[in-house]
C-alpha cells in the first residue's frame, strides 16, 4: 500500500513538473519563460506554394495531405538575415513560374506562439527579368505581389507543416518541403 502511495506521488509530481516547465506539443511554455522553438526557427527552411485559400477553395485540413495545386510551380526559402543581427529580420528567396526572386521580411515579434497570427512587414522584392507566357507572367505577378503585401504569418501543424501568409482578402498557403 505504501509503495503505491509513493508511486502515485512520484507520478503526480513529475506530471506537475512537466506541465510547469512547458514540455508540451506547443513550444510556448506555460511557465512564461522563453519559447523553446520560436517562429523564426520554424519559418527558416524551404516551402512549396500550394495556392490561395479562398480563390482556390483550399480546405486547409485536406491540404496537409497533398502538395501544390497551383497552376505553376513556385517556392519560397526563408533564411536568417545574418547581417541584421536581429532575429525578426529574415531573408526570402525562391522561384516563381518564370523568374527567381529575393527580398526580406520583418516579423512584428518573435515572442508570440508560432500558432498565432504574427504581423510581418515585407521589404522590396527583386527578381530576374525573363519573359514567359502570358499565363505564367500573370501568375508570377500575383504571387510576388502577395509576398510583398503580406500582413501576417501563421504556422499550422499536422501531417505537414503549413505556412499561411495573410494578404488582403485571401491567404497564400505553403507546405514545408521535405
Amino acid at each position: 500500500m505504501k509503495k503505491n502511495l509513493y508511486h502515485t506521488l512520484a507520478v503526480t509530481l513529475l506530471t506537475a513538473l512537466v506541465w510547469a516547465c512547458g514540455i508540451t506539443i506547443d513550444p510556448t511554455p506555460l511557465c512564461g519563460c522563453s519559447p523553446v522553438v520560436t517562429l523564426p526557427d520554424i519559418l527558416v527552411g524551404k516551402w512549396e506554394f500550394v495556392g490561395y485559400v479562398k480563390e482556390d477553395s483550399l480546405d486547409i485540413e485536406k491540404e496537409k495531405l497533398k502538395a501544390s495545386t497551383a497552376a505553376f510551380p513556385a517556392n519560397l526559402e526563408v533564411a536568417y538575415n545574418t547581417t541584421a543581427g536581429n532575429r525578426k529580420k529574415l531573408d526570402i528567396s525562391g522561384s516563381s513560374s518564370v523568374n527567381t526572386y529575393n527580398g526580406g521580411i520583418t516579423l512584428g515579434t518573435t515572442d508570440s506562439s508560432w500558432r498565432a497570427w504574427t504581423p510581418i512587414t515585407s521589404g522590396a522584392i527583386a527578381q530576374t527579368k525573363m519573359a514567359g507566357s502570358n499565363e505564367a507572367m500573370a501568375f508570377e505577378i500575383k504571387y510576388l505581389n502577395g509576398l510583398s503585401v503580406g500582413e501576417k504569418v501563421k504556422i499550422e501543424d499536422g501531417m505537414n507543416i503549413l505556412l499561411r501568409v495573410k494578404i488582403p482578402n485571401d491567404e497564400m498557403l505553403f507546405v514545408r518541403k521535405r
